[in-house]
């Protein structure tokens, strides 16, 4: 793998490189509204450092120059990436969503809401990790006056 398709996701937050005696650390800058996962950060391994722009926060994270420990790091930071990148598309869409839902409130007529109803279908699926499996909800209307199935 090129040096660049290794750095390539990285591109957006990534302030510098550094080599310190048999270290290297990573300085990344993340917006303040992004959360660093416990199970994506070795906490004796990560620094925050004071950020010169607003809205941003400045870490450095730090990794033994061998190939197993950059490479972890390198996961890490890729993972809390696609975490708060999807955390923001999730908050969007939750919005979206719930703009939908006033629209039909405003539209119906509080008899017609009344009878509003939800169905729930579980849906089981595979985390990220790997490790557990979760239901969630395929969430169909269910009209006055239509059938439920």
């Amino acid at each position: 793998m090129s040096l660049y398709s290794e750095f390539s996701s990285l591109l957006p937050y990534l302030q510098s490189v550094r080599k310190i005696k048999d270290y290297l650390s990573f300085d990344i800058h993340f917006p303040t509204t992004w959360k660093l996962p416990k199970k994506y950060v070795n906490e004796e391994r990560v620094m925050e450092q004071d950020s010169r722009t607003e809205g941003q926060r400045l870490f450095s994270f730090v990794s033994e120059i061998n190939e197993k420990d950059v490479e972890i790091v390198s996961e890490n930071l890729r993972s809390i990436i696609k975490y708060n990148l999807e955390r923001e598309e999730k908050e969007r869409l939750f919005d979206t969503k719930v703009k939908e839902l006033k629209t039909i409130f405003e539209k119906q007529t509080l008899r017609a809401l009344q009878d509003l109803h939800f169905d729930i279908t579980p849906k089981k699926f595979e985390l990220e990790d790997g490790d557990e499996e979760l239901a969630t909800a395929g969430i169909r209307e269910v009209r006055e006056g239509e059938e439920q199935v």
